[in-house]
């Protein structure tokens, strides 16, 4: 087995963990600050983690030495992945739903899986093709099957906006990810993640600082202990934590691999649904779930 590419998947499982986490916080956060100061927090409070990562894994602050141009694919990486992304989602969920939202981004792996094809000639045989198929099968099962009363709901909304929004951000998250996958060769996982995160930081600052003029507002949330201890969780496992893992995990799979196991958060939010929020889990989540393992595990057996 090529343990390069074993470590490469466990490392994306890592990832899906820790964005089941944020996808928790985050719902709960999102009601009291709202989606878009949290985002915005959070990359505050990520810049500091990721500077003393880089430190710690790397051995230095900054990166140095890099060309022009793998800084500028860098920034552009995190504007793209940290900001236009999430703010694309965050209105498809609006408009859409969360669930039909996700099974939309599900797509993400595919338009990642060709770019990185044609991009990089990252080839995958039969066998990845077949466990990323099922993989997203599973996922897409779960969420709709599970959520047919959200669907009849968001039919009353604006629902082809929504869709549009959705599509747009599976494929700026692809585009993010294909960028990101370029600089790599040049610079560390965490030290990329470090440069992505300026770039995202930057986007807000833009933003929220001078177009909008409501960073005041989303800094008011800090003044909360049980919301910033929670953001500040959510930022250790989002863009420090998980988003590293991510980039490290580029260095050892074929991209569109890495996108589909870190696709299925919602599965691995089952547990909670059932032990903390007493939700019912049916028989499409069940077999949604199951589907999700046996594609996962063809991903490890064909490594």
């Amino acid at each position: 087995m090529e343990q390069n590419l074993i470590l490469g998947q466990a490392l994306s499982l890592v990832t899906a963990l820790c964005f089941a986490q944020n996808s928790v916080i985050y719902r709960h956060l999102g009601r009291q600050v709202g989606s878009e100061g949290v985002a915005h927090i959070r990359m505050w409070l990520a810049l500091p983690l990721v500077f003393l990562l880089t430190r710690l894994v790397e051995g230095v602050w900054f990166p140095t030495g890099w060309s022009g141009a793998t800084y500028l694919i860098l920034l552009t990486s995190g504007v793209i992945g940290y900001f236009v992304t999430d703010l694309l989602m965050f209105k498809a969920y609006v408009l859409l739903g969360s669930r039909e939202s996700m099974v939309i981004m599900t797509l993400s792996p595919i338009v990642t899986a060709l770019l990185s094809l044609i991009l990089f000639d990252e080839h995958l045989n039969a066998i990845q093709v077949l466990g990323m198929a099922i993989t997203i099968l599973g996922i897409t099962t779960m969420i709709l099957l599970d959520g047919r009363s959200s669907v009849v709901a968001t039919q009353r909304k604006s629902e082809r906006a929504g869709v549009i929004y959705a599509l747009l951000g599976a494929i700026f998250q692809s585009i993010s990810f294909i960028l990101a996958k370029v600089a790599l060769s040049e610079g560390g996982p965490v030290a990329t993640n470090l440069v992505r995160n300026l770039g995202g930081l930057g986007a807000f600052i833009i933003f929220n600082v001078f177009i909008r003029r409501n960073a005041r507002e989303h800094f008011k949330s800090l003044g909360e202990p049980h919301v910033l201890l929670l953001l500040l969780l959510a930022t250790i496992a989002g863009p420090v934590v998980g988003m590293s893992s991510q980039m490290k995990a580029f260095t050892l799979a074929p991209v569109g691999l890495v996108t589909t196991i870190t696709q299925i958060s919602p599965i691995l939010l089952l547990p909670y649904d059932w032990l903390v929020l007493k939700r019912t889990i049916t028989a499409s989540s069940v077999g949604g779930t199951l589907l999700s393992i046996v594609g996962i595990a063809i991903l490890f057996l064909a490594a």
